[in-house]
């Protein structure tokens, strides 16, 4: 099975770089395990446009990972979203302003080939709009666990370390 990993957010604005840590941290967790024929890619990238769609090729699986704010729960809480949960998000105003949920309806209709399997992430963070390269205290104390959770919904995710292969999407 092949999967990318798709981390966004912008990595100097504090915690809304906490997929960026996680996806880092998750590679190495990774990088250490054994299960034999998987495969996996990393993409960083501050935003998920059409831009992201012709990487999705290939891949059997798409776990993203993102930062978000919606107050119902404490910091560090992972909430886990399907296609079907962001479906009213969808807007086809401008092309100039699509979200991930857009682009990946819109993929899938012009014909590109998007996993079957996505898996996203939301992690409740505290501070989105502050310059800082560091996750807040109380999301950094939080990583191992963000990080374990993830790992533990995805088993198996692709774990064979030569073929890790991370890079950043340009912004």
């Amino acid at each position: 099975m092949k999967t990318l990993i798709l981390a966004l957010g912008n990595p100097i604005l504090s915690d809304d770089g906490v997929a960026h840590e996680v996806a880092d941290r998750l590679a190495e967790r990774l990088r250490s395990s054994t299960t034999p024929n998987m495969q996996y890619d990393i993409i960083k990238s501050s935003a998920a446009t059409m831009d992201i769609i012709p990487k999705l090729a290939g891949y059997d699986r798409l776990v993203v990972v993102d930062a978000i704010q919606l107050g119902s729960a404490a910091v560090g809480t992972v909430h886990r979203f399907s296609l079907a949960d962001l479906a009213s998000t969808v807007r086809r105003s401008s092309p100039h302003d699509i979200n991930f949920a857009t682009a990946l309806q819109m993929g899938k209709e012009w014909g590109y080939n998007i996993p079957t399997d996505v898996r996203i992430y939301g992690i409740e963070v505290k501070e989105l709009s502050r310059f800082s390269e560091n996750c807040t205290p109380e999301v950094a104390e939080k990583l191992d666990e963000i990080v374990e959770h993830i790992h533990s919904d995805c088993n198996p995710l692709p774990d064979q370390g030569e073929h890790i292969k991370a890079h950043r999407s340009p912004a």
